[in-house]
């Protein structure tokens, strides 16, 4: 294979893995582009850009964004190669490593945020029972929990649990 072909099958395999990266998270596509470079003994940036392109040169030096970040010394191709396998099981081993959690974190979240709704949801259920049946039997001291309720709402946190709730039930149904 010549040394173009080869340098453009890398680049495609680096671009892969950082968009896998991308999607468990941007702090996992992050580490994987500091361990690129510290590969290669280049001190990368890490910005949070929406889409960041990484682009190995054959001499070991890396272009990222349109900038080129060059080495101290210049890389025979044969070391360019090398330093890439290393690369690569460090790569392959770190996504595996993070891909396999069963709930990402916004998954965790949003089922602790349904937990956390469904034992709110019970305990206003709960408690506005308790204040209709005090305005029924004529104790009005005990109706204060029913206007607890109707204030609760207005507290932002408790009501954007709710929607927060409602708006994870509905993607997952769609």
């Amino acid at each position: 294979m010549s040394k173009e072909a080869e340098l453009r099958k890398i680049n495609t395999e680096i671009k892969v893995s950082i968009n896998e990266a991308s999607f468990i998270s941007n702090s996992c596509r992050n580490k994987l582009i500091k361990m690129l470079g510290k590969t290669y003994d280049i001190n990368l940036p890490v910005e949070d850009f929406a889409r960041i392109d990484v682009e190995l040169l054959d001499n070991g030096n890396i272009n990222m964004r349109g900038d080129e970040y060059s080495r101290d010394m210049e890389l025979s191709f044969e070391e360019v190669l090398v330093r890439y396998e290393e690369f690569k099981s460090q790569a392959d081993e770190m996504l595996k490593r993070r891909g396999k959690k069963a709930f990402p974190n916004s998954e965790k979240n949003n089922i602790i945020n349904l937990f956390i709704v469904f034992i709110l949801g019970t305990f206003f259920v709960l408690l506005a029972i308790f204040g209709i049946k005090s305005f029924f039997a004529g104790r009005y001291t005990d109706c204060i929990w029913l206007l607890f309720i109707v204030f609760s709402w207005l507290i932002p946190s408790v009501r954007e649990r709710f929607q927060q709730a409602f708006q994870y039930i509905k993607r997952k149904l769609k």
